[in-house]
């Protein structure tokens, strides 16, 4: 039988798998919506830079501790469809590798070999980290061996050495934030006191992983207070946001958003937004109301974000619908025209 998908390639050799996007943030994919991306009956939902970056997790029933991961970056067409030919390649590059036992040791020569292919990529430290937790979360496995120093650290920081902590114990602890009520309250009073170091560890975390309503509160609320003083940090204020990423589109999230666009955006918070919280462009207000403050305030940054903008499903017939909307502002109609005319 001829193997034409990596679905057919895994339920052939007998395994279970998941999958997982990597690009912008960390995103399960299941294998429905999979499968009919695989088919070409619709485009891949999270394209980033005209690739599709996806963890393939996948274990024999009686092995389910210990999985097998690959990380691939898929070429996509101009539709967002996955490109066939280049499937078909890195299947031909596993089998000649692997056979038909996708289990198989792999010595290091073959690992290189496979590593060597245009189609594989390494998840920076922090998706690693992240992607760990949730998929272990997932498979009902126990957290790291970190995972407890973390949570004993959040219950009671004065009694332990922030330094001693591991990034995959933090990634552990973040993913479980939504179903530990004993930690959650404590991790939301106390995040925004820890070490800047910690801090900043626990909230790009936060950005991969849906999070408890109190975490969101509070780091909504801390945007708040950071806008009220005198000179309000715009990375920090990017850095709240973007950590709420993870959790579904809110009102409250979406409120925030138009403040901060109403107050002549900062570079931080225009690259976030395109970056992990795209989902809440689907506003349409929100969507014309970026694209204005990016065309007037940030334009050497516009053609960039656009395209990165229209690549995405979600966004697409938004962006495409709106580009004769005689509501437009003269700048935004002009970064438009210079885009399409190939000018700057």
């Amino acid at each position: 039988m001829q193997i034409n998908t990596l679905s057919e390639f895994l339920t052939q050799a007998g395994t279970e798998f998941r999958l997982y996007d990597l690009g912008r943030r960390l995103q399960p994919l299941n294998h429905d919506d999979f499968a009919a991306i695989e088919a070409n009956q619709r485009p891949y939902p999270w394209p980033l830079q005209r690739h599709a970056w996806l963890a393939v997790c996948y274990w024999q029933q009686q092995h389910k501790a210990q999985p097998y991961v690959w990380f691939l970056k898929l070429p996509l067409d101009e539709r967002g469809l996955f490109n066939n030919g280049a499937i078909k390649h890195f299947l031909a590059a596993l089998v000649e590798q692997l056979g038909q036992d996708v289990t198989a040791e792999l010595t290091d020569e073959q690992q290189q070999r496979l590593a060597q292919t245009p189609f594989t990529f390494q998840p920076t430290q922090d998706k690693l980290a992240a992607f760990h937790a949730r998929l272990g979360l997932d498979l009902t496995l126990p957290p790291s061996v970190f995972f407890q120093g973390v949570r004993d650290y959040i219950q009671a920081p004065e009694q332990h050495d922030w330094q001693q902590l591991g990034l995959q114990g933090l990634a552990d602890v973040t993913a479980r934030l939504q179903q530990d009520n004993a930690l959650s309250q404590p991790l939301a009073d106390r995040l925004l006191e820890l070490p800047q170091p910690v801090q900043d560890a626990l909230l790009t975390q936060c950005e991969h992983q849906p999070l408890p309503s109190v975490v969101i509160e509070r780091l909504l609320g801390a945007i708040t207070t950071e806008l009220e003083r005198q000179q309000p940090n715009q990375e920090r204020i990017a850095q709240l946001l973007r950590a709420t990423a993870g959790s579904p589109t809110s009102g409250e999230r979406q409120q925030k958003i138009a403040t901060l666009l109403a107050l002549a955006p900062s570079q931080p918070l225009m690259l976030s937004l395109a970056a992990r919280l795209w989902q809440d462009l689907t506003d349409e207000t929100l969507l014309l109301n970026y694209l204005e403050q990016l065309a007037e305030h940030h334009g050497e940054l516009f053609n960039g974000l656009f395209a990165e903008l229209v690549s995405l499903p979600a966004l697409r017939p938004l962006i495409l619908g709106n580009l004769h909307n005689t509501a437009l502002s003269a700048r935004l109609k002009n970064a438009l025209g210079s885009l399409f005319s190939g000018t700057s």
